[in-house]
């Protein structure tokens, strides 16, 4: 039963293998051609507009996929269509709120313009996820594969073209233009899986069915994306400074990149979990099985290996960030089960429970956070990213047993 979503899943990390490869490239030389504390002002960034792009996309990427693959044929393609107009509006409206936010947050001081061409990504960001829904319900991620590495591969070769000092303007200008350039690449992808598509004007009532589906998971991905990212990177910054921040945020990178086989997974099987014709029982034991296996293999390789992956990939000033990395080991575990709930309470219609549990886990997370970055700091601040994915974890599966 799940001979093709395994398959996906294996296409998508060997592609994200190569992505990852070449992200670990562009940090090593990100952090040491921009240096400790402007590759913390790079994290803060990117960091803060991640918030951004979960309230651009509201919960229409997951939710997208659920209706599309209950669809067929030229329903299927009229939601696509539609789902894609939603997320555009949504991206605009998001870009002139984070413009008002760039004008008046002190954080972004003497950085306007490099965050203003870091909160343009949003729109191309959504446009890219539109892409993702039609891949993802089609049960092709393997041809995905192809955008995700031309987007990283193409700022490498720029980076390796440019040779020697960098600033964040160049890096975030960069971003935009390879980030285009591999989006035209997959509109060009996908018309080769569902074929010629006819451009529809946006359905008002469409719109508004679907923002009742949507918000519950809009609402949480805001939430995650806050305790996630965000209010690590914020508070951090406020409490002990940017320099740290940098520490922490290589070492959340690579958390970030161990969690991906998770998402690649849940991303193939999700579709199979929608439909209501298909064994979701049996999909979440076979599914279950395979992430617990990825998690522990993932973490015995990278706690033995923390030190060698940071020295790698920025030497010996980032060796703050080994003790973070393994304790952000911890974290992944839960988060590997995580996805496999959550996503499963999502295919259930359950996005409302889904809502508490992130509201729920912000509260942790902040709570956590101002009590123990001042005594602990970094360190503090991954194990209370540890404790909020052990209780959304939690939680989410109490939900699930509650609901079957």
């Amino acid at each position: 039963m799940l001979k093709k979503p395994i398959i996906n899943t294996l296409v998508q990390v060997l592609g994200k293998g190569v992505t990852i490869a070449l992200s670990l490239v562009t940090t090593a030389i990100l952090t040491r051609k921009l240096g400790a504390e402007i590759y913390g002002s790079y994290m803060l960034i990117t960091s803060v507009w991640l918030l951004w792009d979960a309230a651009a996309d509201f919960g229409s990427k997951v939710i997208g996929v659920r209706e599309a693959a209950n669809n067929e044929g030229e329903k299927r393609k009229n939601i696509y269509i539609q789902v894609a107009w939603f997320r555009l509006m949504a991206s605009l409206l998001m870009f002139v709120v984070g413009i008002i936010f760039i004008l008046s947050w002190s954080g972004f001081d003497g950085m306007e313009w490099e965050s203003l061409l870091g909160l343009a990504m949003i729109g191309f960001t959504a446009m890219a996820g539109s892409l993702e829904i039609i891949f993802q319900t089609e049960m092709r991620m393997e041809v995905k594969v192809w955008m995700d590495i031309l987007f990283p591969l193409l700022f490498v070769v720029w980076l390796w073209i440019s040779g020697g000092e960098i600033n964040l303007m160049g890096v975030f200008g960069v971003y935009l233009i390879t980030r285009i350039i591999s989006l035209v690449v997959g509109l060009g992808l996908v018309s080769k899986i569902i074929g010629k598509v006819k451009i529809i004007k946006p359905d008002w009532i469409f719109a508004k069915k679907f923002l009742k589906e949507t918000w519950p998971m809009g609402a949480y991905m805001i939430l995650f994306s806050g305790y996630d990212r965000a209010v690590d990177s914020i508070l951090i910054r406020q409490l002990i400074g940017v320099k740290d921040l940098a520490f922490y945020g290589l070492a959340y990178k690579i958390y970030g990149n161990l969690v991906q086989p998770a998402y690649f997974l849940i991303n193939s099987v999700f579709p199979m979990l929608s439909n209501k014709e298909n064994d979701r029982r049996r999909l979440f034991k076979e599914t279950a099985g395979l992430m617990f296996l990825g998690a522990l293999v993932v973490f015995g390789m990278v706690y033995f290996l923390a030190p060698w992956i940071i020295n790698v990939l920025s030497g010996s000033e980032f060796g703050k960030s080994v003790e973070v990395l393994r304790i952000l080991l911890v974290a992944m575990i839960f988060a590997y089960a995580g996805h496999l709930v959550g996503f499963t309470l999502i295919a259930k219609g359950k996005q409302k429970a889904v809502l508490m549990v992130g509201i729920i886990s912000l509260l942790v997370n902040v709570i956590g956070n101002l009590i123990l970055i001042p005594s602990w700091g970094i360190n503090g601040a991954a194990w209370i990213t540890a404790l909020t994915e052990m209780v959304a974890t939690s939680l989410m599966a109490v939900m699930l047993v509650r609901k079957n």
